[in-house]
């Protein structure tokens, strides 16, 4: 075979192979793309696991609130919820209710709208960790007062009802924040404090204390 042939054959060979690799390239764009529209469209959503069985029994958790007669900061309702073998999955349904607002007009909701709750954890020394989504701070009204209720909404209605949670560490965007809107720091964890409701401790609280 002529030289000449030769060569030109070996360049159509490159270009063909050239021209192959462009195309798979190309299709393994396309079908990437697609994937991803896919997957945008019809995001997978992982199934919501109950936080409670049919067989738990209920009990009553007092849920508080900002008052909204001004005598005292916040005061509480009674909420039922369930209690289930889970720790985490009681403190969880408390703050679906705090997150839900009262249901009596002598009160205000604590948390600013469309607010959510990421994640719980709780920590064997009865720590318990929130992390919010930044429209707790994004959209709140501001002021001390305002923080405080906020804050001690979520605290008090953990710490009140489940002893087994001491302190509570409010995160927000998952990570640490210096305050909730300017005023209230939220650098450590928090205890519950009852001297800004119209709410007694209970009496395994008060026993407690006096030890």
């Amino acid at each position: 075979m002529p030289r000449h042939i030769k060569i030109g054959l070996i360049v159509l060979g490159i270009g063909f192979a050239v021209s192959l690799g462009f195309f798979v390239d190309i299709v393994g764009r396309i079908r990437s793309m697609v994937n991803e529209r896919e997957t945008e469209e019809n995001p997978f959503t992982p199934p919501v696991q109950p936080l409670y069985s049919p067989t738990d029994p209920p009990m009553t958790a007092k849920i508080f609130f900002p008052a909204a007669d001004g005598d005292v900061l916040m005061t509480a309702e009674d909420e039922t919820i369930f209690k289930s073998a889970e720790l985490t999955n009681r403190a969880k349904q408390i703050l679906q209710k705090v997150q839900e607002g009262p249901h009596s007009d002598k009160m205000f909701a604590s948390l600013p709208k469309d607010t959510k709750i990421q994640d719980l954890f709780l920590s064997e020394q009865g720590t318990a960790f929130i992390d919010f989504s930044n429209t707790i701070s994004i959209n709140h009204p501001g002021g001390l007062l305002n923080e405080l209720t906020t804050i001690y909404s979520v605290v008090d209605s953990l710490t009140y009802n489940l002893p087994e949670i001491k302190q509570v560490k409010i995160l927000i965007g998952g990570v640490e924040k210096e305050t909730l809107a300017g005023h209230c720091l939220l650098l450590l964890p928090l205890e519950m404090d009852l001297s800004i409701t119209d709410v007694m401790p209970r009496q395994d609280q008060t026993a407690a204390a006096i030890k």
